[in-house]
């Protein structure tokens, strides 16, 4: 379907892979067009259930593609992140679909931010994560910002992001950088069991959960009260929550529809 991704949808799970191996999946101007293309149509197609997004070949990606810059022009990296890492940032947050980061080999700059805009991060033990921009003279951008400091505290966002440190996936774990690693060798088997477990469970509530918990990074309590009980008013009418307590009194497995 696109030029630098992998799009497979199998057991209401969507596997986003970006595909240029042979430079560790850098990120230029065609990948930022296919990775839009391709969350919008995870995000429109009402059989997925889950996004997984990976790399294909030795990493997950090596962040922005520096060999697609043209200096002579003198590019504005401001209009540059409005066209493409903030567009599909904002997309990201917005969708209710649940996304996993699936990490191994490197994750750097861009290619971290775009890790830490997903709802999880699972990864080897030997993945190589970095927020690498200050070796080229930037600050991070594509939300680094604004993730890592509510990820791992602020302390350490700062002294990941001012001496470009690089983290494996034990010490990404240990940090809260990551939610698991897992070993390499059942890497994508164990990724896909985790996002078939969300997969199982009731869209709705998830997709309103992921809402109000981002928004409540911003909010106070109060707000964040209301917006639960406007949200648990919604779930009390859902077919899910019927189909959730009678298989609770039936001492079974719920079959949620997303309803």
């Amino acid at each position: 379907m696109f030029a630098t991704v992998n799009y497979t949808v199998e057991n209401q799970i969507a596997t986003i892979a970006m595909n240029v191996p042979k430079t560790l999946n850098a990120i230029h101007l065609q990948m930022h067009r296919d990775l839009f293309a391709a969350f919008t149509a995870a995000n429109e197609d009402e059989a997925v259930r889950c996004v997984i997004l990976t790399g294909e070949g030795r990493g997950f990606s090596s962040g922005a593609d520096l060999s697609d810059i043209d200096f002579a022009d003198r590019i504005d990296y401001g209009d540059y992140l409005q066209d493409t890492y903030n567009k599909l940032l904002r997309y990201m947050a917005d969708m209710r679909k649940p996304v996993i980061a699936a990490i191994h080999g490197v994750a750097a700059g861009a290619g971290l931010s775009l890790a830490l805009a997903c709802d999880f991060r699972l990864a080897t033990a030997e993945a190589r994560m970095t927020v690498a921009f200050i070796k080229i003279g930037l600050i991070p951008d594509a939300g680094a910002h604004f993730y890592l400091p509510r990820i791992v505290g602020l302390a350490k966002a700062l002294e990941l992001s001012m001496l470009g440190s690089v983290l494996n996936g034990t010490e990404a774990e240990r940090i809260g950088l990551v939610n698991r690693t897992l070993p390499e060798a059942v890497f994508h088997e164990e990724v896909r069991a985790f996002a078939q477990q969300l997969a199982r469970m009731p869209a709705l509530a998830l997709g309103k959960m992921k809402e109000i918990m981002y928004k409540s990074l911003e909010s106070d309590l109060e707000t964040v009260l209301r917006w639960e009980e406007e949200g648990q008013r919604l779930m009390g009418r859902s077919a899910d929550h019927e189909e959730g307590v009678r298989a609770f009194l039936e001492k079974r497995f719920p079959d949620f529809r997303g309803r």
